[in-house]
């Protein structure tokens, strides 16, 4: 169940990734193809990422000399991540359903509130919950796997962004 929550909340982020690195950058009005567009590129780059993190974690299980306890020691750091990852994504989709509401206030204050601020605090939770499952590690690969999938997880949101940087000012991609 852990490594599912896990694959879940990355590829969510990831999908989320997208849509922030798409939003502002069309000047259309309608833009949900656009928007979809940029979310499907967050989630398959997410899903690389995740993909990779699996093959990473099944060498080093297939190497260790004693694969069952290793495999207990990342279940256990997997479980720390997902507290902190959870508690994060929790309270992003508590205002995003805040956000969803007619009211415009209600939504601005989502977006003030939790929405902007808690974007700017994402590689600060990325690292938390790496460091929390790492510092409490029983192993050294535990750590190492705990630390790595945190920076690629990381790094998707400046890989999307790649596209735009390469981009002359005022371009825009089609919806």
């Amino acid at each position: 169940m852990i490594p599912a929550l896990l694959t879940l909340l990355a590829l969510v982020d990831a999908a989320f990734c997208g849509f922030r690195d798409a939003a502002g950058r069309n000047p259309r009005i309608e833009k949900r193809a656009y928007f979809l567009r940029a979310i499907r590129r967050g989630a398959l780059t997410g899903l690389a990422a995740v993909a990779a993190l699996a093959a990473l974690t099944f060498a080093v299980l297939w190497l260790a000399p004693d694969a069952a306890g290793l495999w207990v020691d990342l279940l256990a750091a997997g479980h720390r991540m997902v507290l902190v990852y959870g508690a994060y994504a929790t309270l992003v989709c508590a205002a995003l359903l805040v956000y969803a509401l007619p009211h415009h206030d209600a939504r601005v204050l989502a977006s003030v509130m939790i929405l902007g601020p808690f974007t700017m605090m994402r590689p600060w939770v990325l690292a938390a919950g790496a460091l929390f499952a790492a510092l409490r590690a029983a192993r050294a690969e535990t750590a190492a796997l705990a630390l790595a999938s945190a920076l690629a997880i990381g790094l998707i949101e400046r890989v999307l962004g790649r596209g735009w940087r390469d981009r002359p000012p005022g371009s825009f991609q089609g919806s």
